[in-house]
């Protein structure tokens, strides 16, 4: 769909309002970023959802990895009508 994200690496956690984990991965491939499991600092960012496991945000954190929400995703993509 476009190279928007390519360059960029993501780590998905916890529950998201509209759409399912799955969904979001797939956007994110689709706009040329990846998917991993695991936090290092060489992850651009931390999507947060409700019920997100505390020990992902405090490593996020100590990392220093920016930690956003799905709207914020979102607005990383390019405009779609």
């Amino acid at each position: 769909m476009s190279d928007r994200l390519a360059g960029l690496t993501f780590v998905l956690s916890g529950v998201f309002e509209n759409y399912s984990r799955e969904q979001l991965q797939t956007l994110i491939q689709q706009h040329g970023g990846k998917i991993t499991g695991s936090i290092s600092k060489k992850l651009s960012y931390l999507v947060a959802g409700d019920n997100m496991g505390p020990a992902k945000r405090e490593k996020a954190t100590t990392l220093k990895v920016p930690i956003i929400s799905e709207n914020e995703l979102l607005a990383l993509l390019p405009v779609t009508d």
